[in-house]
């Protein structure tokens, strides 16, 4: 006799672990990110990459730490960023890494990662409003590309 097969039958949700404050109502400023970012780069010796999923008014639904790097990089997969958009059934989302240097020009590496987002997020109809470096100080993508 054949042996029955099972599949688990699943429910994906998000896990809260502790809440941020953060200064206004909209995260619409770079400068807004850069501080709510900061509650958890401070001090960081590696790379973190964050995600921070908004809804259509631009109010933060939910921070993810999606990679933790190195001194000078991290591993980011497209997958892993919109995992957590979908599942926060985000508009939006903010993208946010640090540089341990304090230097927050971006790399051409940085810049290709955004690309590659924006162009994969287009697909869900999510939209990245922005992609913040924090060092010493931030880089903001939208006001520099205008």
């Amino acid at each position: 006799m054949e042996r029955q097969s099972y599949v688990p039958l699943v429910r994906m949700t998000a896990v809260r672990e502790r809440e941020l404050p953060y200064g206004a109502k909209r995260l619409n400023d770079p400068a807004l990110v850069a501080e709510l970012a900061g509650q958890i780069l401070k001090d960081a010796d590696r790379e973190y990459f964050l995600v921070i999923s908004v809804d259509a008014k631009s109010k933060p639904m939910a921070v993810e730490i999606v990679c933790i790097g190195t001194a000078n990089m991290a591993c980011v997969e497209l997958r892993e960023v919109l995992k957590h958009a979908i599942i926060n059934n985000a508009v939006g989302i903010i993208l946010v890494h640090n540089h341990p240097s304090g230097d927050c020009e971006p790399s051409e590496i940085d810049r290709k990662l955004t690309q590659r987002i924006v162009k994969g997020a287009a697909y869900f109809g999510i939209e990245v409003y922005d992609h913040v470096i924090v060092g010493d100080g931030y880089y903001s993508f939208k006001e520099a590309e205008g």
